[in-house]
């Protein structure tokens, strides 16, 4: 199944004791790239909440932002950093002494700087809590795998689109291909009656032969085949293979490097018209793809 690497879960849990709230977006990344934003005292969890979406997702840019409300908390639980709030103190009257400014620091200054005011949990507590963390993980991992799902159908139709065009345009190539051999071969023979004044072709062997010299050069033959199997293993791919999008970026690069092919050696306004346009859908594969995990 085609899963897009954009989306976002939302999961929550809550006994009478605590309640947690998990937020995980998903976002485009060459590879896997998690970042927390936990409350103080719960990054001993970070490893276990990475572990569990690995299980799930292998590349993208994940921000996961966890809430938790403890039920019990109480005053008793809050208490002042003293080294950082001296420390502050410090910096704060030599930055005034420095600047010339008067008056001494004050405590309402003090207890605005980060982390002055911190609330410490007993390490058991915080160890307790993860049996809720981990079923608020696991209620936002579902929702968000079910957003990148939905949105990885809308992808898989775009890409399915894309590629019939690019077969529409092969299947033009080919017969305006068969049109300029013709061409080229009328005109040649014009060509000849034009220059000895005859109503009638006497060497039709070498006629023949200068026509397989021009088909041979501007043969495009191998590239149209090359390009129609491209398209039937991308096709194929988006049913049936798991973490497609290297695969498909691949499959990209390759259609683009036949079509730069074709339109290098077909000598035809048509072609080159035709050639542009699978350049075009390309581009477009291309820049789908990058959303697809």
């Amino acid at each position: 199944m085609l899963t897009s690497m954009t989306g976002f879960g939302k999961g929550e849990a809550k006994n009478r004791y605590a309640k947690v709230c998990i937020e995980i977006k998903s976002l485009n990344h060459k590879y896997f790239d998690m970042m927390a934003r936990l409350p103080v005292g719960f990054y001993v969890f970070e490893d276990r909440i990475k572990s569990g979406i690995q299980k799930q997702i292998s590349r993208g840019r994940i921000n996961i932002a966890l809430e938790y409300e403890d039920f019990t908390k109480s005053g008793a639980n809050a208490c002042v950093d003293m080294p950082a709030a001296r420390r502050y103190t410090q910096l704060l009257r030599e930055l005034k002494k420095s600047l010339n400014i008067a008056g001494d620091v004050t405590l309402q200054q003090i207890m605005s700087l980060p982390g002055i005011l911190v609330y410490k949990q007993a390490k058991s507590g915080v160890e307790h809590v993860w049996p809720l963390i981990k079923q608020a993980l696991d209620n936002a991992i579902r929702h968000l795998m079910v957003s990148k799902h939905e949105e990885g159908k809308i992808l898989k139709k775009q890409l399915v689109s894309v590629s019939s065009e690019i077969a529409k345009s092969i299947k033009s190539i080919k017969r305006f291909s068969e049109e300029l051999k013709k061409q080229y071969k009328n005109k040649l023979a014009g060509n000849i009656k034009a220059l000895t004044g005859n109503k009638k072709v006497y060497n039709p062997e070498r006629l023949e032969e200068e026509a397989a010299i021009f088909i041979r050069n501007g043969d495009i033959a191998e590239e149209i085949c090359r390009i129609e199997a491209h398209i039937k293993a991308f096709k194929k791919a988006l049913s049936n293979q798991k973490e497609l999008g290297r695969h498909l970026d691949f499959i990209a690069q390759e259609l683009s490097r036949e079509a730069n092919t074709i339109g290098a050696k077909a000598n035809s306004f048509k072609i080159a018209k035709e050639t542009i346009k699978i350049k075009s859908m390309v581009e477009k594969i291309r820049e789908q793809t990058q959303n697809v995990e």
